[in-house]
Order: structure tokens, then C-alpha cells, then sequence
């Protein structure tokens, strides 16, 4: 298990909060291996997959933060969304959520992407991408039922490289 308490990147957080941390079900996610893409940057189809529970303010439900364990559903953002009105809806007071709410671009840069494309150095942006909610306390409803909708998604998009953006 690993000790919440002994990091000192984490000393700003409560009592309450890293007591909160430390039952989490930490997993090593150190990839064993590097892989190169098969499809070259500049030819490459792109999609966001954020953990910052964005919503589309208006248009989607906000992420139920009463779910005991979390909320495993997923929002698409589409391409052509207005930044201004993703919305943060992540439930976890374990980071500071200013700069979400102020730029949620920062966790959904769709607008960084279509400059990339413009410039030819990736190919071109995916017409949907995908917000979670992060702070997932029963992962493995999450890894059955929604990763494989996701995953489903993306095929069907041909999507050939995936940005995460974790929060």
C-alpha cells in the first residue's frame, strides 16, 4: 500500500484528505514497455480522454458525485465545443480546481490540437473526445463497463493515438 503520508508533494493536503488517499487502490501504471504508433504524428488521428469530470454545461448531466464509489459514466466532448462551457464537475477536494474552472482547455485542449493539425504536425483532431470523473474509488465498474464503451468509440473513429490527460 503506499504511504500517503510520506510523500512531500502531498504535505498541502488536509488530514482529511490524505486519510482519504491513503485507502485508495493504487496501481503501478509504469508501462513495461515503449511502443511506437504504427501511423505517423503528421498522420495520426487524435483523441482526448480527461479524468476531470467536464461537462458541457446545459447540454449534459453533471457527474453524480453521490454514487457510491464514483461516478463511472463518461461525457464526449465534441470537437467543435465551446471551451467556456465545459464545466468542472469532478468531485474530489484533493487539488486545488481554480485553474479547471478557469481554463477547463487546460484539461480538454481541443483548441491546442486543431492548432497542431493547422501546422501539419499531427493529423488531424478526432471529432469527439471523452471526459471521466477522476477519484474512482470501485475501478473495476469503470474498467468493465465504461473503458470498453470508450474503447468501442474510438475504434469506430479510428482513432490512432489517444492524449490522456489525467486530473
Amino acid at each position: 500500500m503506499l504511504d500517503i503520508f510520506s510523500i512531500t508533494k502531498l504535505n498541502h493536503l488536509s488530514i482529511k484528505n490524505k486519510t482519504a488517499l491513503s485507502f485508495y487502490p493504487w496501481k503501478n501504471c509504469k508501462p513495461k514497455s515503449m511502443v511506437i504508433p504504427a501511423t505517423p504524428l503528421n498522420e495520426a488521428n487524435i483523441a482526448i480522454f480527461s479524468s476531470a469530470g467536464l461537462y458541457i454545461k446545459g447540454n449534459q448531466e453533471k457527474f453524480d458525485n453521490q454514487i457510491k464509489g464514483g461516478d463511472t459514466s463518461f461525457r464526449e466532448i465534441p470537437l467543435k465545443v465551446n471551451i467556456s462551457a465545459l464545466k468542472d464537475g469532478h468531485r474530489s477536494s484533493s487539488f486545488d480546481h481554480t485553474g479547471l474552472r478557469a481554463d477547463p482547455g487546460g484539461a480538454m485542449p481541443i483548441p491546442h490540437l486543431v492548432h497542431l493539425a493547422e501546422e501539419n504536425i499531427i493529423g488531424k483532431v478526432n471529432h469527439r473526445h471523452f471526459s471521466v470523473m477522476g477519484s474512482i474509488l470501485a475501478p473495476l465498474r469503470f474498467v468493465k463497463k465504461t473503458i470498453p464503451k470508450i474503447i468501442q468509440k474510438l475504434k469506430e473513429d479510428e482513432v490512432n493515438i489517444i492524449l490522456m490527460i489525467p486530473v
